[in-house]
């Protein structure tokens, strides 16, 4: 299993928007083979910086089922046009 860990820093005041899109967001990358789950965290500091954390079956699951797929346009085109500058991703493998 691995990891998905990505920083997403939004536009100052973007935060609500953002909030309320995700729901539409969401069933592209649920609908994903080889994915198990995911969390997304909003910063008590920095109230316009959220983590996102998804959970793959596989390495492949998160980069060809899911980024090279149609599903990832999809899904960044719901909400990326809130976002400050690129989300910066890490994907590290659980034991």
């Amino acid at each position: 299993m691995v990891l998905e860990i990505a920083t997403i820093v939004l536009k100052p005041g973007n935060a609500d928007a953002f909030i309320s899109v995700m729901p539409d967001a969401f069933p592209f990358v649920e609908s994903t083979p080889g994915y198990v789950r995911h969390e997304l965290h909003r910063g008590v500091e920095s109230p316009d910086t959220f983590t996102l954390l998804i959970w793959w079956e596989t390495l492949e699951a998160h980069t060809v089922t899911f980024r090279e797929s149609d599903r990832f346009p999809a899904w960044r085109a719901v909400w990326g046009h809130l976002m400050e500058s690129a989300s910066i991703v890490h994907v590290t493998q659980v034991y």
